[in-house]
């Protein structure tokens, strides 16, 4: 029985290793906003958005199984 690596290298093809060892060399780490609990608050606390459109946000966030932990 193949392991998931492989079985994700049988699915990427010929590319595979171009796309699993590749490093981003024009965005910092100290740049991304990693999802979390706290996501919105981090990216939208500061915009000058409706408050009603902050509240929709948090609604869409906060729904489905993955409600609250920072994905969609």
């Amino acid at each position: 029985m193949k392991n998931n690596i492989e079985k994700i290298k049988e699915y990427l093809g010929e590319s595979a290793d171009e796309l699993l060892t590749h490093t981003c060399k024009t965005i910092a780490s100290d740049q991304l906003t990693l999802p979390g609990p706290d996501y919105l608050d981090k990216v939208f606390g500061n915009s000058d958005r409706n408050v009603q459109v902050l509240k929709s946000l948090a609604s869409i966030h906060d729904h489905g199984r993955l409600g609250g932990t920072g994905y969609l």
